[in-house]
């Protein structure tokens, strides 16, 4: 089988080692000096990049189809090839039944028998090659794709988002609405007192933590932190009676003055929060929801880290604050990677194909029946040290035999 010229160039390794060595010095200029301030994705963007990446696209073109035509040709190829042989090995037993318990499958023709084993790893380099054309198109798709911002306060939508490139607002294709925004802290040690309502006095000085209970200074009567809340700096309980809960409180606010909370326990005792340990944020949640036409289509809870997709557009959480009247508003990081699913499926096929290549190895021999018994023909994979005690093996037992 001819090879075409253009094919050899193409599938040539020094075609091949002169783009990748070029790639990695285009690379690092892209790396110390970016196009624009903290732009540097925008050099691999640039069309000199693109070029060498196209060759690179085109040189593993090549090398697919010259290995697609080499191994859907291996049958007629080898078959060619089954010819007595003053170099090969002869032995006087049919080697047939050895080289099927070895794994070999054979195949009877005109001039003799084929007989090959290990054929996924002569797919190896194909499926590597294939993997590689997958992951460059999934980058090239990625292109098409967005990157942008939206900030919501609760309770408010949009259907617009900041993108990135175009810098610019740009239709979502559905509407946004942030339902509510908490931020979970990891438990926080608090420290509140107890005071007669009458005098003022401290009767106790409790230290607690958020899911702890503590004994207050009245008979029966308990306390369970159920939360702190930073912004405001106030304390929230369960009060408890012999084990019952009979009611909630909530300790006035420290940080901003305003009406005192009413609560039931004030008559009997007063609770106020008098320190507490600096918070530490552990995951932002936002409750939203998926509008279109007017109608809620989807629900669902954003964390750091756990996006929700919609029409293949992920929402991340990545910024929330409150403003100065105590609203939370809410930051989220919007993309859309079409190319996403291609780059996934060529890596998996990239370590499916350097597995078979470097784990399965694939051997070809040829069966000739001559004057004095039948003759060994090493077509494939025979050369090394496996091959070799494999055909010494097989004349062995026909020795035996």
């Amino acid at each position: 089988m001819t090879t075409p010229r253009w094919l050899e160039f193409f599938t040539s390794v020094r075609l091949t080692i002169g783009l990748l060595l070029s790639l990695a010095t285009a690379a690092i200029f892209g790396t110390v000096k970016p196009l624009a301030e903290n732009r540097f994705e925008l050099y691999y963007q640039s069309p000199l990049f693109r070029l060498l990446l196209l060759l690179l696209a085109l040189n593993l073109l090549a090398c697919t189809w010259k290995t697609l035509r080499r191994n859907l040709g291996d049958r007629q190829r080898l078959s060619d090839r089954l010819t007595t042989s003053d170099g090969s090995m002869t032995i006087a037993g049919d080697p047939s039944v050895q080289l099927q318990s070895a794994g070999f499958r054979l195949t009877i023709l005109a001039d003799g028998i084929l007989a090959w084993r290990g054929r996924t790893g002569r797919w190896g380099s194909t499926l590597v090659h294939l993997s590689l054309l997958l992951i460059l198109l999934g980058g090239t798709l990625s292109g098409f794709g967005f990157v942008g911002t939206l900030q919501l306060a609760v309770g408010d939508s949009n259907d617009h988002y900041f993108d990135w490139k175009t810098e610019q607002d740009t239709p979502l294709g559905f509407s946004l609405r942030l339902d509510d925004f908490q931020m979970q802290y990891y438990p926080i040690d608090v420290r509140f007192g107890a005071y007669d309502p009458q005098t003022h006095e401290e009767l106790a000085d409790l230290i607690s933590r958020e899911g702890e209970t503590v004994a207050l200074p009245l008979p029966g009567l308990t306390a369970q932190v159920v939360r702190f809340i930073p912004f405001d700096q106030t304390l929230e309980l369960d009060i408890f009676q012999d084990g019952r809960k009979i009611s909630s409180y909530r300790t006035p606010s420290t940080k901003e003055k305003g009406p005192t909370p009413v609560n039931i326990l004030d008559q009997q005792l007063l609770l106020r929060l008098t320190a507490f340990r600096d918070p530490i944020i552990r995951q932002y949640q936002s409750t939203v929801s998926v509008l279109e036409n007017g109608q809620v289509v989807q629900q669902g809870l954003i964390e750091v880290n756990q996006p929700l997709v919609h029409r293949g557009v992920a929402i991340y959480q990545t910024a929330s604050n409150q403003d100065e009247f105590g609203f939370y508003y809410s930051g989220f990081q919007l993309s859309k990677d079409p190319g996403e699913p291609l780059v996934w499926a060529g890596s998996i096929l990239l370590v499916l194909g350097l597995y078979a290549a470097f784990t399965v190895r694939y051997r070809a021999i040829g069966i000739v029946k001559v004057a004095d018994g039948w003759q060994l023909l090493p077509l494939a994979g025979c050369g090394d040290e496996g091959g070799c005690e494999l055909l010494e093996r097989l004349s062995a037992n026909s020795e035996a035999d």
